[in-house]
């Protein structure tokens, strides 16, 4: 049993390290999904927990999944339908430069994993979190079956920091009921006087 912790802790040291930018969208560092202006989550009715046979529940996932690591098969926050949009609170302002977008890793892809992936997106960046539109960053295609970890340069234009990111699915790869995402991470520069957040 040690000996397999040691292997599944070198296994995830390799999995972060795929990414090498620090993540300021990470739940653990301070990032926090801001749920009044973040889509609605998509309830599995199927999934219902039941209790002497009567359903207590329905299951539904939080979008809080999308700023964890943990990436497993199923562990995504499904939204109804094929757009949709989540919007983040970063731990500290940055000036932000690229987004990694990430599917269920490994090679336990099948029709039904690709076909919820998300497609079509675009980022945009506010400075305040009652902001409407927000800076729009740029629009990007994730091709989820090519590889389940992609990243995206963003647009140069922004001058100044952004507190808030909003992450707005167009798309998805021709699920019908819904989308899931994983993981979304977000790098960029901090303020020179630190700000440092974990990898």
């Amino acid at each position: 049993q040690a000996v397999q912790d040691v292997i599944n802790q070198v296994l995830e040291k390799l999995d972060e390290n795929q990414v090498p930018m620090p993540d300021y969208a990470l739940k653990s560092s301070g990032a926090a999904v801001i749920h009044s202006r973040t889509s609605p989550s998509f309830r599995n009715t199927k999934g219902k927990v039941f209790l002497y046979s009567l359903p207590v529940l329905d299951y539904v996932r939080s979008p809080d999944l999308l700023l964890e690591p943990e990436n497993h098969p199923g562990n995504c926050w499904p939204f109804p339908g094929s757009q949709g949009h989540v919007f983040i609170k970063l731990p500290v302002p940055i000036i932000p430069r690229a987004v990694t977008m990430d599917h269920v890793s490994g090679t336990t892809f099948h029709g039904e994993s690709i076909s919820t992936a998300p497609k079509d997106f675009a980022v945009y960046g506010m400075k305040e979190e009652h902001e409407e539109q927000g800076t729009f960053l740029g629009r990007f295609t994730f091709l989820a079956a090519l590889d389940p970890t992609q990243t995206f340069q963003l647009k140069e234009e922004l001058s100044g920091f952004v507190n808030y990111l909003r992450l707005q699915v167009l798309s998805n790869w021709g699920h019908p009921d819904y989308t899931c995402l994983y993981r979304f991470r977000v790098h960029g520069d901090p303020p020179k006087d630190g700000g440092k957040v974990s990898v």
